[in-house]
């Protein structure tokens, strides 16, 4: 599969393009485009200018003097009108673009990398992988939400709060941001996790943006970061995987660059991101309380005598932290859940069951049966039961035996919105 270094200008967008079928020209087909798809089109012209440049290589071929694109008609497209907005179709699109051309970093790109293939059969064989599904594993396979919530634990990308962009207005409002432009994705990566947040000063706990230690310390450890992305001394190779970054952040403790611990503040926000607070007289606000598994607002069991060690884990529960406490919380969750289907067995005289699995459908029959629950929730239920999808009892099993999967705390709350109705039916009936 070769790939070349292709000039912009001889790039087409294909007037055959599968998404829209045969159109006269190109012109028609980068409208047809924007027709299927604006906000799409949108979005991925923001993102290649926020990133500035293309990552996946489009696929095209030679065709009288000029290469028509294959694969990457969005992003050539996007691209293209970026670089001369009055192409665009509509004058509210050349408004947009121009914006995009205007705040482009550095110099627009001439040329791009392209993959070129000659032979029609192994374009199309390229299409029907990337674009018909999985195949049965011979296409590409989506990510799952673990694969894709891992992905964002390790690179930081995907989240809604961008951290790269509010540690450069820190920077920009301490006076200490660099000339040089800062490696987003590199700055992303190295800060991809909470724990690597909190050894340079900062936080992102519940999508805000916060010091958790004393301004300049934390505005001077940054400030080295910076410098070091923005001058390539530490570049995405250094800081890859974990051991990469513990590395690099271990160098700058050493040197005294990091935030001191006896430099920690409690709860402090930076200038940039305080929120202004009406001045309320009287008692002083509530603060909130750490996010637990079973929410405060579920209504009262009907506790037995015989359910005391329930009753304790379920205490346990209301109280543990999800954040704080992913790994007990997911163990308990998988004991109470058995504790409970046992009890609704014993006290119905629902026989003898194997397993988990086995005792879930006897209850979730029982329940239905009697009418406390209905059969799209008995449905449900079954779901979680019989498949190996996120949220499922294999799953819940797997945070228990298995050593490389760990529970997220958005996992966790889910299994409560799945199962709450399930346990809570279960103790009161």
């Amino acid at each position: 599969m070769p790939y070349d270094e292709i000039l912009v200008g001889n790039l087409r967008v294909n007037q055959a393009n599968d998404r829209h079928g045969e159109l006269e020209n190109e012109t028609a087909a980068i409208g047809e485009l924007f027709r299927l798809r604006e906000t799409h089109m949108r979005n991925l012209a923001t993102d290649i200018t926020n990133e500035a440049g293309i990552y996946d290589p489009p696929l095209v071929t030679p065709e009288n003097g000029e290469f028509t694109v294959f694969d990457g008609n969005r992003r050539i497209t996007c691209l293209k009108l970026i670089i001369a907005p009055q192409r665009a179709p509509s004058q509210d699109l050349q408004i947009f673009f121009q914006g995009l051309h205007d705040r482009w970093r550095g110099e627009l790109p001439t040329s791009i990398t392209c993959q070129v293939e000659t032979d029609r059969d192994i374009i199309d064989a390229i299409l029907f992988r990337r674009h018909t599904g999985s195949q049965g594993g011979v296409g590409q396979s989506d990510w799952d939400d673990r694969a894709k919530r891992n992905f964002i634990e390790r690179t930081g990308r995907g989240g809604r709060l961008d951290v790269a962009v509010e540690v450069e207005r820190f920077l920009r409002d301490a006076g200490q941001l660099p000339v040089e432009n800062i490696p987003r994705s590199t700055m992303n990566r190295l800060l991809s996790s909470e724990v690597n947040r909190r050894r340079v000063g900062i936080s992102v706990e519940g999508n805000r943006f916060r010091l958790t230690h004393d301004p300049a310390s934390v505005s001077a450890a940054l400030a080295r970061i910076a410098s070091d992305l923005s001058r390539r001394e530490v570049v995405l190779g250094h800081l890859w995987n974990n051991e990469g970054k513990r590395t690099y952040l271990n160098r700058l403790e050493a040197e005294g660059v990091l935030p001191r611990e006896d430099a920690a503040v409690a709860n402090q926000n930076p200038p940039q991101v305080r929120r202004a607070a009406a001045v309320r007289r009287g008692r002083p606000p509530m603060q909130p309380q750490p996010m637990s598994f079973i929410p405060a607002d579920v209504e009262g069991v009907a506790w037995r005598g015989d359910q005391g060690r329930i009753r304790a884990i379920w205490d346990e529960l209301r109280t543990l932290g999800l954040n704080t406490h992913p790994n007990a919380i997911s163990a308990l969750i998988r004991i109470l859940l058995e504790l409970v289907a046992d009890s609704y067995i014993h006290g119905r005289n629902l026989g003898q069951h194997d397993n988990l699995s086995q005792k879930i459908r006897a209850c979730s029959n029982d329940l239905l049966g009697r009418a406390v629950i209905d059969q799209a929730y008995h449905d449900e239920i079954e779901r979680m039961r019989q498949h190996s999808e996120l949220i499922s009892i294999r799953s819940m099993q797997r945070y228990v035996h298995s050593d490389t999967f760990a529970p997220l705390p958005n996992e966790l709350s889910a299994y409560w919105i799945r199962l709450g109705r399930f346990i809570t039916a279960c103790l009161n009936h």
